[in-house]
């Protein structure tokens, strides 16, 4: 393929693709790695924000795979002129649907969605750099800094080593002409040839590409190690209370045990307070009212358990993105004494909580005979829960 050679004067328009089809298998997430959070915002949302002020770019076009139904959900500027495709089963297929929505004669710059970490002024410095140059296409890349080897793919047995100096790795933004890198993709598509990215596709086709050096931060976030330094953990806590009277019985539930006990809680539900004061805490941690809000005295909640309402509020949690990382507890009562129990209380909240018992603080006080506690009335509970995103 002839190289095309490019007007000096800085009036082409510009076109984005932000290559975002892929599922991210790697990745090991329930969403595709585009959609995981970094500091309360999607991978792919803090790279179109990237390109917010990059005034020379016209259109941005988007790739989605065809069963993608996180998109619609993104919080994205309005400023942003964005397009969505459907993608295709390759990269290459994918980016030639974008293509299709760009005029032959517009540069195109391709962008990873799963690079966040790139710098406007990058951008402004490739478009610069593309205007006053001859190649066909213009990659950011990296020297190789470890040593290379060539391997055995399935022993993983090492050939040979190869010397590092003559080798870059390729990162994106890259830029190209959309009627260059069209043609150079239907090149490779024709010879079931599936290039890795779009400076592989014009090199395979005959054309010139040509480096620039590029930034260790501009990584493609493959694996979750590669975000696990960027991710701001975000911590809340909550304070939760219950309690209730008592009334004729055989035991108490307490944590979903049955302490043997002269006595029984006077409750809608089951009465357990331990539970009962978990659950208020959860939803004051998320600023979400009281368990009295979400469990009312009605007939759908008679006599369910306090291990029940938990499963639904921490339903609740995970749709938020959060997750119980420790509890502490203080029951308050005269009677019965729960030290033979609390090994047993503290095993079975283990197991529903999915904590460690390292994590679990459970502790019996007695209100010193005052008020209705103290006169072996009834109980009461007090959590403190401490959520992570």
């Amino acid at each position: 393929m002839r190289s095309i050679l490019k007007s000096n004067q800085n009036n082409h328009k510009i076109s984005l693709i932000i290559a975002a089809a892929g599922l991210g298998t790697r990745f090991s997430s329930e969403k595709p790695k585009q959609y995981f959070k970094i500091d309360n915002q999607t991978i792919l949302e803090k790279t179109l924000s990237i390109f917010r002020n990059i005034s020379e770019i016209k259109k941005i076009i988007i790739p989605l795979h065809k069963n993608d139904k996180e998109f619609k959900q993104l919080d994205l500027p309005d400023d942003l002129n964005i397009v969505t495709v459907t993608g295709g089963e390759t990269r290459a297929e994918s980016v030639i649907q974008a293509l299709k929505l760009i005029n032959e004669d517009d540069y195109v710059i391709v962008h990873d969605a799963v690079r966040p970490f790139i710098d406007e002024s990058d951008i402004h410095f490739l478009i610069e750099q593309f205007e006053n140059q001859n190649e066909d296409c213009l990659v950011y890349g990296l020297p190789v800094y470890e040593s290379l080897k060539n391997i055995n793919r399935e022993t993983l047995f090492v050939k040979k080593s190869v010397d590092r100096n003559d080798f870059y790795l390729a990162q994106t933004p890259q830029i190209a002409k959309a009627k260059l890198l069209e043609s150079s993709l239907e090149i490779c598509l024709k010879e079931n040839f599936i290039p890795s990215d779009e400076s592989e596709a014009i090199e395979h086709s005959g054309g010139t590409v040509r480096f620039i050096p590029g930034k260790r931060k501009n990584i493609k976030v493959t694996v979750f190690e590669d975000v696990r330094n960027f991710n701001k953990l975000q911590e809340k806590v909550g304070l939760g209370f219950d309690s209730h009277r008592f009334k004729e019985g055989e035991y108490l539930i307490l944590g979903g045990i049955k302490v043997p006990f002269n006595k029984s809680f006077d409750a809608h539900s089951d009465g357990d307070i331990i539970f009962h004061s978990i659950v208020d805490a959860m939803l004051g941690s998320i600023g979400d009212g009281d368990i009295g809000k979400h469990f009312p005295n009605t007939p759908e909640w008679q006599d369910v358990e306090g291990c029940k309402l938990f499963e639904i509020t921490n339903n609740l949690l995970a749709k938020k993105g959060f997750k119980i990382i420790q509890v502490d507890i203080v029951v308050i009562l005269e009677k019965p004494k729960l030290n033979k129990y609390r090994a047993k209380i503290i095993k079975n909240l283990s197991k529903i909580l999915k904590l460690n018992e390292e994590n679990i603080g459970l502790k019996a006080k007695t209100s010193e005979k005052m008020g209705f506690i103290g006169n072996n009335d009834g109980a009461a509970a007090q959590t403190i829960i401490k959520i992570s995103r």
